[in-house]
């Protein structure tokens, strides 16, 4: 079992590196899956807009507006995060 992972009852806080990884998770959880497929793909593994949209069947103006749509998500979430008044 990986040590960087706290399991369910470790009482310790996480670490940055954990702290981000959930951030980028709950951005994804958020996204409708056509969205996190093309954003993982184009954005995360560098697929071209060609191979996403051989890959979701989809054509690439329509792939096009859902890596848009998966960004804002994430650059809004980004500036929540980022906000002096965040909640804690």
């Amino acid at each position: 079992m990986d040590a960087d992972f706290p399991l369910p009852f470790d009482k310790r806080l996480p670490t940055p590196a954990e702290r981000v990884w959930a951030e980028f998770l709950s951005v994804l959880d958020a996204l409708p899956p056509t969205a996190r497929a093309a954003f993982m793909l184009h954005d995360v593994f560098g697929a071209t807009l060609e191979d996403v949209s051989n890959v979701l069947g989809q054509p690439p103006a329509a792939c096009r507006e859902q890596l848009a749509m998966a960004r804002r998500c994430a650059h809004e979430h980004a500036r929540r995060l980022a906000s002096p008044t965040r909640p804690s």
